[in-house]
């Protein structure tokens, strides 16, 4: 790396750590104070409350890392052309792609450290938080209010002595397919095995839908199987309840979440969120440099028109718009009517053609 290549990166990432830092600690600050309560009701100890909020932050450093790269790469470049530094390495024969190469090896670096981490590190960290904050809540039940990820399943308790498992579920849908619930008699024994296809939440209830009941006959013991088309559920707890059934999938690795939609769709269930959770993880780490090169154009504008508060409003539009665009395009994605890869990678194609235009048009 030359001296001038040097120069630059330091000046974007002098920014970088800057706002990372203090993005970071807003982002964790909000999230304290949403947990605060949780943790002092329970009596946690500092040891727990710190383990916990540690496990969070590779998640918040990830999901904060491309829009302060956006604004370290406006307002650096910005101080640099408001110093006329910028005119003076144009007058001395360096090109523009010299200037904007280093600032896009720093994004392709970025987004290729976070791709690493969002198919193993993250997840991983998630699944550790979630545990620290199940036991906290339930420090005698563990296994409550917790879902527990098998090869085929996502299993999780309804009361004492039921337990569920799914292959899907929409909650915000009330609907959960590849249904097996398992009751005993308190004693680990097990009493009565449902399958059902589906299972929908009607009425404020649960209804399953086109499944068989195996269970012990009164009086002879004996077992019986019965078909049924619709039977209501031994579930009471409503969808706005279970959210842990639908935490499993960012706590699994990214090779874990791949092999469990290749058994979905060999089974014929929908696995279409769980694409979209792949396709993202997949997309989202090169939002990184898809950020810096938006940026570089607002930050290589005429030296007079800069200054700290306009690079900071510009980077807080572009961020803001990407993720409306991003957001609508996954919310699309999820409902089947974009194909997963295209709903996650849609809004980076968007914003990096954009960046690459006024890149483009830039008069050196």
């Amino acid at each position: 790396m030359t001296l001038l290549s040097r120069y630059l990166v330091a000046e974007q990432l002098r920014v970088l750590m800057l706002t990372l830092t203090a993005l970071s600690g807003v982002h964790l600050a909000v999230s304290i104070l949403d947990k605060l309560r949780t943790f002092m009701a329970h009596d946690a100890s500092a040891g727990v409350f710190l383990q916990f909020f540690g496990l969070q932050l590779p998640k918040v450093v990830a999901e904060i890392v491309p829009f302060s790269l956006l604004i370290a790469t406006v307002v650096g470049l910005g101080m640099l052309s408001t110093r006329s530094e910028i005119t003076a390495m144009q007058a001395s024969g360096v090109s523009l792609l010299r200037l904007i190469l280093p600032l896009l090896m720093v994004g392709l670096l970025v987004s290729g450290f976070f791709s690493w981490a969002a198919s193993g590190l993250i997840p991983r960290a998630n699944a550790l938080s979630a545990r620290v904050m199940t036991q906290v809540t339930h420090p005698d039940s563990s296994d409550f209010n917790r879902a527990v990820m098998t090869r085929d399943r996502i299993w999780f308790r309804t009361r004492d002595h039921t337990i569920v498992g799914v292959r899907t579920a929409d909650l915000s849908a009330g609907v959960m397919s590849g249904v097996r619930i398992l009751q005993t008699d308190g004693a680990g024994r097990v009493v009565r095995l449902t399958t059902a296809r589906r299972m929908e939440f009607i009425d404020n209830g649960w209804v399953m839908i086109d499944g068989q009941m195996l269970a012990e006959e009164a009086g002879s013991g004996q077992l019986q199987m019965q078909a049924f088309d619709r039977e209501v559920a031994p579930i009471t707890r409503a969808p706005d309840t279970l959210q842990e059934v639908d935490a499993p999938r960012q706590q699994m690795t990214s090779s874990r979440l791949r092999a469990y939609i290749d058994r979905l769709r060999s089974d014929g269930y929908q696995a279409t969120p769980y694409q979209v959770e792949l396709a993202q993880r997949m997309a989202m780490p090169f939002a990184s440099l898809m950020m810096v090169l938006v940026a570089i154009p607002y930050g290589l504008t005429r030296p007079r028109s800069h200054s700290l508060a306009r690079g900071i409003g510009i980077s807080l539009a572009i961020g803001v718009s990407f993720w409306l665009l991003s957001s609508l395009s996954l919310a699309l994605g999820r409902a089947e009517v974009l194909d997963p890869l295209l709903a996650a990678w849609l809004p980076l194609g968007i914003f990096a053609a954009y960046g690459t235009h006024r890149i483009l048009g830039i008069q050196q």
